[in-house]
């Protein structure tokens, strides 16, 4: 009777060894991927960010006024 429980032992040193080796492969996998979502996450908010700037820089733009402006100061010299 106590070779079965030496066996069931041995089986379940022999599981958690395999569970080892097996978090050992997932487990950096697992990491990297997060990281390169992180990564992602960081070059999308970086690529809108700088869109947002563009687009501010256009909005303040106006070349209608501008144009009138140089149509009056025209107007003025002559």
């Amino acid at each position: 009777m106590r070779q079965k429980g030496k066996h069931i032992l041995e089986g379940k040193k022999r599981a958690e060894g395999t569970i080892t080796v097996e978090a050992a492969l997932v487990v950096p996998i697992v990491c990297f991927c997060i990281f390169w979502m992180i990564e992602q996450g960081i070059s999308l908010y970086t690529e809108t960010v700088q869109l947002v700037q563009k687009q501010e820089m256009w909005e303040k733009f106006e070349p209608a006024k501008e144009f009138q402006k140089l149509e009056f100061l025209g107007d003025l010299l002559e």
